[in-house]
């Protein structure tokens, strides 16, 4: 979803602290290291589907995601069928485990911080 190491260090919880230096090894190791690429990929296909919907639920929000999200207007509260609209409207910007609710939640976040286009 995102090619910004820096964004990954700063915006995902780890099982343990990394630097941004030990991030970028080991991308590139899931990249170019044969060995670790096959390891990683068995890894990835054992996951339980819960496992699978729970780390998916916690993809960072894409610039243009968020984009979409502060053109929804603070006022009146929108419900989530407004959300729905939004995710039918524009499936190629929005992650494809997003939710009408995750958007809402999201979309909330924003609203309190004043970062939606009709706020000051």
């Amino acid at each position: 979803q995102t090619n910004d190491l820096t964004s990954v260090h700063l915006g995902v919880k780890f099982s343990c602290r990394f630097t941004l230096r030990e991030i970028q090894e080991r991308w590139y190791a899931l990249l170019y290291d044969p060995v670790i690429c096959k390891l990683a990929c068995q890894a990835m296909r054992q996951l339980h589907p819960e496992a699978v919907a729970a780390i998916q639920s916690k993809v960072l929000f894409s610039k243009a995601e968020e984009q979409l999200l502060t053109r929804v207007p603070s006022t009146p509260q929108p419900t989530l069928e407004t959300f729905q609209d939004l995710l039918l409207r524009h499936p190629e910007v929005f992650y494809p485990s997003r939710t009408p609710k995750a958007l809402q939640l999201h979309w909330q976040l924003l609203r309190q911080y004043h970062l939606l286009q009709d706020q000051t």
